[in-house]
């Protein structure tokens, strides 16, 4: 009966991982199905074929892209700067814990010395209690030591990732002051459509000239009467 029950434990344990290893698989599929239906739906064997006079807004998009690109850069330097910030704050806490540490040891080690010179306690044993916490501060030291590398080296990171971070800030500044002059130029008017605009101009400018010109009927001056 047992080993009936193990055998049926050990097959429901079996399809569970099957099941589970599946699922996931499934999950997986989906996600990289979405990721990349947003980023590639489009054919760039068709889009090459596009005429350069029907890619209207194109540039302007691409550019936008470049900028979010640079800006997701950014975003990942910032997150970098928190961890180590955040180990950083650590590395100092775990500091403090040891120079804790160390600060009671001295404090149990002269206790113990001025016991041991006054004569009181055993002496062998005296000894033995002084050299065990000895050992035990240089072991807190050591391990200090260790810390303060790791704060040494989490603090160069932080001072390079900050400097990165001022680049990268006036590079998508400068971007996106320059975004106006990434926009595609507005089509000038061929040499014939201006020619004809321009005569059109004159030929108006004329007309209006000889209206100007010609006086009303009612303003003209009166004949002179002839005189004897």
């Amino acid at each position: 009966m047992k080993r009936f029950l193990y055998i049926n434990l050990t097959l429901l344990f079996a399809f569970s991982l099957l099941f589970g290893c599946a699922t996931t698989e499934s999950i997986t599929s989906s996600i990289t199905s979405k990721v990349s239906s947003i980023t590639s739906d489009v054919d760039q064997d068709l889009f090459a074929q596009v005429p350069e006079d029907q890619k209207e807004g194109i540039q302007k998009a691409e550019y936008d892209l470049k900028v979010n690109e640079e800006i997701l850069k950014l975003a990942e330097l910032k997150y970098d700067l928190a961890t180590n910030q955040k180990e950083y704050a650590g590395y100092k806490q775990d500091l403090a814990e040891k120079d804790l540490k160390a600060a009671s040891f001295s404090l149990d080690i002269v206790k113990l010395e001025a016991i041991d010179r006054s004569g009181l306690g055993k002496k062998e044993g005296n000894i033995k209690d002084i050299a065990s916490l000895k050992t035990k501060k240089h072991k807190i030291e050591g391990e200090r030591i260790n810390i303060e590398a790791k704060v040494s080296i989490t603090e160069r990171h932080i001072k390079d990732l900050t400097d990165q971070i001022k680049e990268q800030e006036a590079k998508i500044e400068a971007m996106k002051s320059a975004e106006g002059e990434a926009e595609e130029p507005v089509a000038k008017p061929t040499t014939d459509e201006g020619e004809e605009k321009s005569t059109d101009v004159k030929s108006d400018e004329g007309q209006d000239e000889e209206k100007v010109a010609e006086p009303a009927a009612g303003d003209k001056e009166p004949a002179k009467e002839k005189t004897d």
